[in-house]
């Protein structure tokens, strides 16, 4: 396994501010907020608010709204190559372009479009380490100036594999070979929340790698690659021949494939609807504990 993170794969803030201005860079702020609702477990809003009031010197705000399918009952999933395309390219992505994506207080938004874009066959795509968090921090310059890149051709080459419907899932859940990794927070996985997606608790024989445990909340930095290396270890995800990564809607569980790819493991799949379908097909199995 990899001890640090590939430069490619995650940039540091010190990095940024000396490019930021480079032509070929498309920087994106990926913000969404979720807000707890009674009856829903959440309500869903853009991040644009906030980009407006401040955010990282020439990048641009990236709705994820726009690039998920909007036929469908589930939020954050992912949408059809022609919408793909056509939103990249009206925000200036194409092959001579190097994105970095940023999101605020959890960084699952960011890497779910890092994931998106990957899975579309575009890989000069990286995180920055820390967020918009990371750089507040340390004090460094905002700004208000809205961004607009000039238009591109993004041309997608969907790959298979990076997300998975709920038929492999059931397929794969008493295979010992294949780890099931929910990627919520553990209150949720075990049930003991009053909030659910349809039905308390995970997926039956998923273990639980909360999202949030990659990053040190004080620094809003990844751990380092050994710390996270023994989390997976602790289940043996590493050896095991496929990983699939769930949540509640396919966020959280980017994150856990962030980490995994980062610590050279390859054959990874989000099950894109995660609980919200799951939870709310009484047949497919689920437990508490």
């Amino acid at each position: 396994m990899k001890k640090q993170f590939n430069s490619s794969m995650l940039v540091d803030t010190n990095w940024l501010e000396k490019n930021y201005k480079n032509q070929n860079i498309r920087i994106f702020d990926c913000t969404v907020w979720l807000h707890p609702h009674p009856t829903k477990i959440y309500t869903i809003e853009s991040g644009k608010k906030d980009y407006d009031i401040g955010h990282i010197p020439n990048s641009d705000f990236l709705d994820l709204n726009d690039i998920s399918e909007k036929n469908t009952p589930y939020p954050f999933m992912m949408p059809n190559k022609k919408t793909f395309n056509n939103v990249m390219s009206s925000k200036g992505v194409g092959d001579d372009t190097q994105v970095i994506l940023y999101s605020r207080v959890n960084i699952q938004w960011a890497t779910r479009v890092w994931w998106m874009l990957k899975s579309m066959d575009f890989n000069n795509v990286s995180i920055l380490n820390g967020g918009f968090d990371r750089w507040k921090m340390e004090k460094r310059n905002t700004s208000t100036k809205k961004v607009y890149y000039p238009t591109n051709t993004f041309k997608s080459n969907p790959k298979e594999g990076y997300f998975c419907s709920k038929e492999e899932v059931k397929k794969y859940l008493t295979d010992k070979n294949i780890s099931v990794i929910n990627a919520l927070r553990s209150t949720l996985h075990d049930g003991t929340e009053s909030v659910n997606y349809g039905r308390p608790g995970h997926i039956s024989n998923s273990i639980n790698i909360p999202s949030l445990d990659m990053v040190n909340s004080e620094t809003k930095l990844y751990k380092p690659l050994y710390e996270l290396e023994k989390i997976f270890s602790k289940y043996e995800v590493l050896n095991k021949q496929k990983v699939i990564a769930y949540c509640g809607g396919g966020i959280a569980a980017t994150n856990i494939a962030f980490v995994l790819t980062a610590l050279g493991y390859e054959n990874i799949s989000v099950y894109d609807a995660s609980l919200s379908e799951w939870a709310k097909i009484n047949n497919l199995p689920m437990s508490v504990d």
